[in-house]
């Protein structure tokens, strides 16, 4: 992914979320089905979870990041057999990373969003390896940093 395509996904995500319009690559209007229809594909394969992350990392879009989180939570619970106990692990340190790193700057919908990620991959590798098991400890971190942190 590169700028040009992170900037058509947030249009998709404005035209999605607040209506506003938008225009395809080849200047013709974009409604709201067809946005959701285009944004969707994020989910159809694990192969989208750099992509997921790239606008999770690179998008200033609140709905950009809200839809890449909720794709990201929809691939790891349908290809979760598909990932090894590291690749898990790997995506479950990202994702509380990023809330660690960019949490308080994020509106709350993308907040609940990642925390649901967070959730599903604890759920899921609860009995994969003892490290989803020390989400607990994970958690008290953010109760010793900032008080935005505390509110997370």
């Amino acid at each position: 992914m590169d700028a040009s395509q992170l900037a058509q996904v947030e249009a998709l995500c404005e035209t999605l979320y607040s209506g506003a319009p938008s225009t395809s690559e080849d200047g013709k209007p974009i409604s709201r089905a067809d946005a959701q229809a285009r944004l969707l594909s994020l989910q159809s394969s694990a192969e989208y979870i750099p992509q997921c992350q790239y606008i999770l990392d690179q998008s200033n879009s609140q709905y950009a990041r809200l839809v890449a989180s909720n794709s990201l939570t929809e691939l790891i619970t349908s290809y979760w057999n598909s990932f090894t106990v590291a690749q898990r692990i790997d995506i479950r340190n990202y994702v509380l990373g990023y809330l660690a790193n960019r949490g308080p700057g994020l509106q709350d919908f993308v907040v609940v969003s990642l925390i649901k990620l967070v959730c599903r991959i604890t759920k899921l590798g609860w009995f994969d390896d003892p490290t989803h098991r020390e989400l607990a400890d994970d958690v008290t971190k953010f109760l010793q940093a900032t008080v935005d942190h505390c509110i997370l």
